[in-house]
């Protein structure tokens, strides 16, 4: 049997309240969904000032983003290893403008950013379309599993 993943959450920002342990029960369903065995996610959810210098720093863009992602991956160990940057504030002025709440929102960028790590992207229109499709369904299927199990 392969090693727990290890997942670590570190939260920078007060945007939104960060749950652990349901964003760690997140990374394990959509992992397990995709068939992707992970190794090691370093999750952290940081404020539009740090997500900005990161966009600048590793994507030359100005300005923030919602979510950042990084496969650490080596060769010849098994299961991917990331480091998964998502932001607060946008998430929760995101949620507000779509009527959600900013947990859901938050959600729905860790599940992007895994997803652009097993292989989805969102450069055309039609590979976008199917990234946000696969992304909703996930986070449906995620939230109605936990409310099963209560």
């Amino acid at each position: 049997m392969p090693p727990k993943p290890e997942i670590l959450i570190c939260n920078r920002q007060r945007a939104v309240r960060v749950f652990r342990e349901r964003l760690c029960r997140l990374v394990r369903f959509v992992a397990r969904a995709e068939g992707v065995p992970l190794a090691l996610v370093d999750l952290a959810v940081v404020g539009k000032a740090e997500m900005a210098g990161l966009n600048r720093r590793y994507l030359r863009r100005s300005g923030t983003t919602d979510v950042l992602s990084f496969d650490l991956s080596e060769p010849h160990r098994p299961g991917l290893s990331a480091q998964i940057v998502v932001c607060g504030e946008v998430a929760a002025e995101e949620a507000r403008r779509r009527g959600l709440r900013p947990q859901q929102e938050l959600m729905l960028y860790v599940i992007h950013g895994l997803l652009h790590l097993m292989g989805y992207d969102d450069e055309t229109t039609s590979a976008a379309e199917k990234m946000h499709r696969r992304e909703e369904e996930l986070l449906a299927r995620f939230t109605a599993a936990k409310t099963a199990r209560r």
